[in-house]
Formats: structure tokens, sequence, C-alpha cells
């Protein structure tokens, strides 16, 4: 038995309905649009600036519209800050700035960690201005309480407890 070519497009059925393309593939967007969206969000959104910045006119006038959503689109980020490191929590624990408190993994920025946070720094600010022995206990206390809210072990918290100390007012007991 032989299959001729026509017989098996006969057995096919077309349909005009088309296969759909997920949004985010960009298949359907032309190379040049999303240059010209990227061009856009950096700020050359007239046509003098995409002139300048080496689209054709012909260009212009075929992807300024989509190219416009697409920046619009692109334009707003979601951008998660990563933890703080063991040298930025150090760095940020001697700066003692009310509101650069250090983020490492397992502390969130909320109103409950800036207060806490903002105790240590004052408790800083306290022992710079009048040194004594409680005040220095204080401080390091805060800043172990401080710490304790995160994921960082033990021997790490000890090293960061250890370097601010080194940095505080020596005073006598």
């Amino acid at each position: 038995m032989t299959h001729s070519p026509h017989s098996e497009i006969a057995h096919r059925r077309s349909s005009p309905q088309t296969r759909p393309i997920h949004p985010e593939a960009g298949a359907e967007v032309h190379p040049r649009c999303a240059e010209m969206a990227e061009s856009m969000r950096e700020g050359a959104d007239t046509w003098k600036a995409l002139l300048a910045a080496g689209y054709s006119p012909a260009e212009i006038n075929l992807h300024y519209h989509r190219a416009h959503d697409l920046a619009l689109d692109r334009s707003v980020r979601q951008v998660a800050c990563r933890a703080d490191t063991l040298e930025d929590v150090i760095r940020k624990a001697r700066d003692a700035v009310a509101s650069r408190p250090p983020l490492p993994r397992g502390i969130e920025e909320t109103q409950d960690t800036l207060v806490r946070w903002s105790l240590y720094c004052q408790a800083r600010a306290s022992l710079t201005l009048d040194p004594w022995s409680g005040q220095r206990e204080r401080c390091l206390n805060l800043l172990r309480v401080y710490l304790d809210r995160s994921e960082m072990f033990a021997p790490s918290k000890n090293v960061v407890v250890a370097r601010v100390a080194d940095t505080l007012p020596q005073v006598a007991q």
C-alpha cells in the first residue's frame, strides 16, 4: 500500500485559529521595537531624541506606539534587596545611623525593626556623649538583641559584637 502525499494533506484538518503565543515570550515584539522601548525608558521619548539615538523615521513611525507601551510596562521594576553581609552588618553597626539598619537574612525592614535599631543608635550616641561602663554594656546588649532576631549564626553575631566593641570608647569600671 502506497501513500501519496496528497492523501495525507486531505486528512489534515485546517483551522483558521492560530496557536496562542505566551505574552512574555516576546515573539510578537520586533527586536528594533524592543530596543526603542529601552531607549525610551532611558529618556529618548521625543522624535528628535529617537533620531539622535539612531532610529530612522520609518522605524519611529512603525514602532513608536508599541515601544511607548512597552517602555511604560517595563518602567516599573521589582527590586528585591539582598541581605547584608557580615562586613555590611559590622560597618552599619559601627556607623549607627538610625535610617540605615543592617538587614541580615531573617530581618525585614519593618517599623519594629526600625524602632529596635534606633534604640541601639540612641544608646550608641549616649555612649559617645557620656561614656560610662553601664552605658557601654547597654549599647552592646541592644546590638545583641537586635542581631538575635536574625538568622545569623552565633559565631557571626559574636564577631559583629566584638568588632563593634573594639570601636566603642573604652571606659574604666
